[in-house]
C-alpha cells in the first residue's frame, strides 16, 4: 500500500511540474470560445476600400508630452481592398510611416493567421496583477462581416501569440512598403518659449511666405501640398517635440490626420 501511495504522489508531482512548465502562449486558459482555426468560412470581410478590417494601436501612456499624444498614429491599419499602413521607428526615435498593398489571397492568409493564433479566443484585456500607473497599452481590433474582436494589453500579461500578431502587423504583414504621404491634415501651431541654452540644436524652420501659412494664425488649419509636406516632415522627425522656428519665434506643431491619426481632426 505504501508503494502504491508513493507512486501516486510521484504522478501528482510530475503532473503539476508539466503544468507549471507549459508556456503561457499555449495555455487554453488564455482562450475563450470563439472562431477557431478550422472555421475559415467565418473569416469573410468587407472588401470596400474604405472599410477598416484590422487596426493595431499603441497608446504611449498618460505621461507623454501633449504633442506626442496629438501627433500619435495608429501602429498599423488594413482596409478591405488590402491596403495597409504601418509605423516604424529609427534608432534615434524618428518616425517612419509606410503604405503597402496586400492581394486578396494575402488578405485571406493574414486573417487565417489571425485565427490560427487564437486571436478570436483571447481575452479582451490583459494587465498585470499589480497596480501600474501611466503605463502603455497596445491592442488589435479586427472587423469581420459577422463579428468584431478587440484585444488589448496594458503593460504586460498577454500571451506570446498576441505579441506575434502585433509584430506581424507593424512590420507590414509581408507587404512591400513605400513612404506614406498624407493628402490632407489639420494643423495647430502652439507658440512656445524656447531656451537655446537648454538644448543647443538647430531647429527646423518654417517659411511662412513660401508655404502660405503663418503659424501665428494656425489654429485647426487644413493643409495640403508643400505646407502639409513640411509639417509632416517635422512631426515625423520628432513626434514628441516637433518644434520649428518662424522668424525668430518657436512653435510646436500638432498635426491631426483624418486617416491615420489616433486623435481625429476637429
Amino acid at each position: 500500500m505504501k508503494k502504491l501511495a508513493a507512486i501516486g504522489l510521484l504522478f501528482l508531482i510530475t503532473a503539476c511540474t508539466v503544468e507549471q512548465q507549459m508556456p503561457e502562449a499555449t495555455r487554453e486558459s488564455d482562450l475563450e470560445p470563439g472562431i477557431t482555426e478550422a472555421s475559415s468560412a467565418a473569416l469573410a470581410w468587407d472588401h470596400d476600400p474604405e472599410a477598416l478590417i484590422i487596426q493595431a494601436f499603441a497608446d504611449i501612456g498618460g505621461s507623454a508630452p501633449t504633442a506626442a499624444l496629438i501627433n500619435q498614429l495608429f501602429a498599423a491599419q488594413v482596409w478591405g481592398d488590402g491596403r495597409i499602413t504601418w509605423v516604424t521607428w529609427t534608432d534615434d526615435f524618428q518616425r517612419q510611416v509606410w503604405q503597402g498593398q496586400l492581394s486578396e489571397a494575402e488578405m485571406a492568409a493574414l486573417l487565417q493567421t489571425v485565427a490560427d493564433k487564437g486571436f478570436f479566443r483571447l481575452k479582451a484585456r490583459y494587465a498585470p496583477r499589480e497596480n501600474v500607473m501611466d503605463g502603455s497599452t497596445i491592442g488589435i481590433k479586427v472587423y469581420l462581416l459577422d463579428r468584431s474582436q478587440e484585444v488589448s494589453e496594458y503593460v504586460s500579461g498577454a500571451p506570446d501569440r498576441f505579441h506575434e500578431l502585433f509584430d506581424l502587423l507593424i512590420s507590414g504583414a509581408g507587404a512591400e512598403g513605400v513612404p506614406y504621404s498624407p493628402q490632407s491634415g489639420q494643423l495647430t501651431a502652439r507658440e512656445i518659449e524656447f531656451d537655446e541654452w537648454r538644448e543647443p540644436v538647430e531647429r527646423p524652420t518654417w517659411d511662412a511666405a513660401a508655404l502660405a501659412v503663418d503659424l501665428h494664425e494656425a489654429e485647426n488649419v487644413w493643409l495640403e501640398g508643400d505646407a502639409l509636406a513640411r509639417a509632416w516632415e517635422v512631426v515625423n522627425e520628432n513626434p514628441r517635440f516637433p518644434i520649428v522656428e518662424q522668424d525668430g519665434t518657436y512653435f510646436e506643431l500638432h498635426l491631426r490626420l483624418p486617416e491615420l491619426g489616433v486623435m481625429a481632426p476637429r
